[in-house]
């Protein structure tokens, strides 16, 4: 008989006592079950709980649907498996659920014994997972880059994290500013416990600070039952806010008075609550000019940036990229059960010298996308497109074109464009004609016939 410390922890939420009664009748012995009867409690229940797996209700009757709770977990928790149950399935649920990062969408109308089987295929390759993730973490750091610009991040990072103040992350987007803040944490006395993320971009007012604070029963339309905050729940840990600069205007002063004291009220509520919380927050935008806009208020703004460290663009540390390429390569291949694919050096140098305008995010979905689709190690060569450097606005660009009839100025465009491609292409390749012929995904023979031809003006007479 298995003992309860070797029994892996389920979450199962749905407001319906019949199949969580079912379910126990059938996997008692083998899964600690624990129960909730709705999303707002799931998510309660999830840090304590700590689950290897949750069991989610596509229709909960009252609060959060299991949609929007599913939102909520993987936000919270990427990594937990979550199986969606319905008795109301449908194809246009069963694909929001899999954007959602549902791991499974399952009818409660088949037999409990193949959600059984599916349970126990979902917690093997979890396993699989943290396992793949425990040898990457063993062969590589977690902010890899052995260049000046990533030094002086780990070494910023180092100084700052035992401390409690709080700190202003800004960077591009897809620098990893998340990552920094999860490095910090790690790093930090208050590692034993999880760090929680808001994002503050597209939420109101009302969701932000419900999100935030939490709110208590009646507070609102659909706030059936009280919601614990992030700030609340992050308490004796780190509360991370991502895209900062998007925080309601309303809000803010709220988030500073908070921020200040640590005294805060549930949305709905007079109870004075306190939280001793270390909040670490990101941007994208500079701050300063979001002020002179009214936009974001000045002395929130002087609370947030006490301490300030940036998280570079991929091109001011452009040697680490081949590093980057090599970490994604692997990461995806374990992940995937495939071969890491080999990079030809030629083509290795048109990434060190491409300016990767999405920065690490770039290169990472860009490295996810070859490794899916390589075979026997071999990279597919219509993967490798990069995003084209994008003008202004084509009245900059081109401005005399306009003085010019539509077919002819078209004619002209298209012809300047056909040169400078190429010879970019090219020039990048190092006169490989039959790499670029691949990264552009054309013919040989059309790079050949504008080889040697020197680009023209784009208004060339």
């Amino acid at each position: 008989m298995t003992s309860s410390h070797d029994k892996r922890t389920l979450l199962l939420i749905d407001d319906q006592p019949e199949f969580p009664q079912d379910f126990l009748a059938l996997t008692g012995e083998e899964f600690h079950v624990v129960i909730a009867m709705s999303g707002e409690e799931g998510l309660r229940l999830l840090p304590q709980a700590a689950p290897d797996l949750v069991l989610l209700d596509l229709k909960l009757g009252r609060g959060i649907n299991g949609l929007e709770t599913l939102k909520r977990i993987k936000r919270s928790n990427p990594d937990i498996p979550v199986i969606m149950v319905t008795a109301h399935a449908s194809y246009e649920t069963a694909v929001q659920a899999g954007r959602l990062g549902a791991a499974h969408y399952f009818s409660k109308a088949p037999s409990l014994k193949e959600l059984r089987l599916i349970i126990q295929q979902s917690l093997q390759h979890r396993a699989v997972q943290r396992a793949y993730r425990e040898e990457l973490q063993r062969r590589y750091p977690r902010l890899l880059g052995t260049s000046a610009a990533m030094q002086k991040l780990l070494e910023e990072i180092e100084t700052l994290a035992p401390s409690d103040c709080t700190v202003l992350i800004i960077g591009e987007s897809g620098t990893g500013k998340e990552l920094v803040a999860h490095e910090i944490h790690q790093r930090s006395s208050r590692s034993h416990r999880p760090m929680l993320v808001i994002n503050c971009s597209n939420l109101s007012a009302p969701l932000f600070e419900s999100e935030f604070f939490g709110h208590e029963a009646g507070a609102f339309t659909n706030a059936t039952s009280r919601h614990i905050g992030k700030f609340e729940e992050a308490a004796g840990s780190t509360l991370f806010l991502d895209e900062i600069a998007d925080l309601p205007l309303e809000s803010q002063p709220k988030i500073l008075r908070v921020l200040e004291t640590g005294d805060f009220n549930r949305v709905g509520g007079n109870a004075k609550l306190h939280a001793e919380v270390r909040v670490i927050a990101a941007t994208n935008k500079i701050l300063a000019d979001e002020v002179k806009t009214g936009g974001f208020r000045k002395d929130l703004l002087y609370r947030l940036n006490a301490v300030e460290i940036h998280a570079p663009a991929l091109r001011e540390h452009a040697e680490d990229i081949p590093l980057l390429i090599k970490y994604y390569l692997e990461h995806f291949a374990l992940a995937l059960h495939k071969p890491a694919p080999e990079v030809p050096e030629a083509l290795m140098e048109v990434w060190r010298g491409y300016e990767w305008p999405g920065n690490v995010r770039e290169l990472r979905n860009l490295m996810q996308n070859i490794v899916l689709f390589s075979k026997d190690g071999q990279i597919d060569a219509s993967r490798l497109r990069l995003e084209a450097a994008k003008p202004q606005t084509l009245a900059e660009e081109f401005d005399s074109l306009f003085e010019l009839p539509y077919e002819e100025a078209k004619s002209k465009l298209l012809a300047r464009f056909q040169e400078e491609y190429f010879h970019a292409l090219l020039e990048r390749c190092e006169g490989n004609v039959t790499l670029a012929a691949e990264l552009a995904h054309v013919n040989r023979a059309t790079i050949y016939r504008l080889k040697d031809k020197e680009p023209s003006s784009p208004i060339a007479k």
